[in-house]
């Protein structure tokens, strides 16, 4: 027997009132926005309904459906509402404020901690619950991150006494910036919004120095002769559906596959043991559905980058160089397994939240495994999170432009977000430029 569901907002009066017919519906459509925030942070997008959206609401099914589409047009409508506020909240304390890169930086990134602080379940609607809504939503986050990315380059270009960064260098920390406030939000840790932008401020200041623009003069070039290689053909080897090997190992492979190559929500049993050449009794033998499939086939993808980043360079006196090539070599990889590439940053989301939450344990354990020689304290979560968002999200970056193979030659921007605040912006330079 279902719980009744009971309205978060006032319905209008009945009978006639002195409202327009334009206003009725501006008022019904900022409680279905509402009622949408509120059922996603109860039950996560997938645990969302229409039925459960409106009676939050407070209005009928056909009132919903005279304005939406489906659960789907609701989110993403939703999301730009919100999206858009937060980026001109944030643009408008950037304007308001003066100074040097640090005040200009402090101003904007304690905006964005207020409105994470003040509109928490708002805020996860947009940083966490967006990556599991489906591909719509996906393309939303993207946009509403490059949004930040801009206003992230102009505080570097127009602040007194700044040094104007690379693009894929401040796309990296953009999405750190994201992935550090991303976790706070998952794991309901509140710290005084004061010095959760104090910290951001600190870390994002370590890549602050002439060195780095320096530098983006060799990544340039790096970038230039890959695109050249992957013009005159391809390198390395594509991920293709395993024809040998032990049956299960088949089958994980074909799944990543085909829900790489179409729509894992579209996707079936029947198709994963017909492309690995696999009875379905043997598929029901080995696995309970297609989802147990996937999770066990991203479970074997992460053992995979996670061997490569068990290194025990890693934890040497020359970690630094260490942390340069392991970087490289995950990239490198998934350069040459660029379905690997598309699973990790898409396909994953799209398949439920715990294929989304085996993804960003991925990146937290890769992320700590590249910064044992990290400092200590509080900080170091942020180095951590930080690291972890600037891999992901330029891993995302690569796979939403086609681009892919330019992965290694990004890797420096990689190692220099790694290395940069805890030995300093000039002797992480020195580092990746040799």
């Amino acid at each position: 027997m279902s719980v009744p569901i009971s309205p978060i907002y006032r319905r209008l009066p009945p009978g006639p009132h002195q409202l327009s017919r334009g206003q009725v519906i501006r008022h019904q459509r900022i409680r279905i926005h509402g009622a949408m925030v509120e059922a996603v942070a109860r039950d996560g997008y997938e645990g969302t309904s229409v039925r459960q959206v409106v009676s939050l609401a407070g209005v009928s099914r056909r009132c919903f459906y005279e304005q939406f589409a489906n659960k789907e047009d609701c989110f993403v409508v939703t999301f730009d509402l919100l999206a858009r506020r937060g980026v001109q909240r944030m643009t408008g304390a950037y304007t308001a404020a003066s100074g040097d890169l640090g005040d200009r930086l402090g101003a904007t990134l304690l905006e964005f901690a207020e409105v994470v602080a003040t509109r928490p379940k708002a805020a996860s609607f947009v940083l966490v619950e967006a990556q599991t809504a489906g591909p719509r939503a996906l393309l939303r986050l993207h946009r509403a991150t490059a949004d930040c990315e801009r206003l992230l380059a102009r505080s570097f270009s127009e602040s007194p006494g700044a040094t104007v960064l690379p693009a894929p260098l401040v796309r990296a920390i953009a999405g750190g910036l994201r992935g550090a406030m991303s976790a706070c939000l998952r794991e309901r840790s509140a710290p005084a919004k004061e010095d959760v932008a104090e910290a951001m401020v600190r870390w994002t200041l370590h890549f602050q120095s002439p060195a780095a623009e320096r530098m983006s003069e060799r990544m340039a070039d790096r970038i230039v002769l890959r695109l050249r290689e992957s013009a005159s053909g391809p390198r390395g080897s594509a991920f293709v559906r395993a024809r040998s090997g032990d049956t299960r190992t088949r089958l994980l492979e074909n799944a990543l596959h085909l829900a790489a190559i179409g729509d894992y929500r579209q996707l079936t049993a029947s198709q994963i043991a017909d492309g690995a050449n696999v009875s379905m009794d043997v598929f029901f033998e080995l696995f309970a559905d297609k989802g147990e499939c996937f999770l066990a086939a991203l479970d074997m993808l992460a053992d995979e980058l996670v061997a490569i980043a068990t290194d025990p360079d890693l934890r040497s006196s020359d970690w630094p160089h260490a942390v340069r090539r392991v970087i490289g070599e995950l990239m490198c990889f998934l350069a040459e397994h660029p379905l690997y590439a598309r699973t990790i940053a898409h396909e994953a989301f799209a398949a439920g939240p715990d294929a989304a939450r085996r993804v960003l344990q991925l990146a937290q354990a890769i992320a700590t495994l590249l910064t044992p020689s990290a400092p200590k304290g509080a900080q170091r979560r942020l180095l951590v999170d930080g690291l972890a968002g600037a891999i992901w999200h330029t891993i995302r970056c690569q796979v939403a432009a086609c681009r892919i193979q330019l992965l290694p030659a990004l890797s420096d921007y990689l190692a220099y977000v790694a290395l940069a605040p805890s030995i300093g912006a000039d002797a992480a330079a020195d580092v990746v430029s040799e």
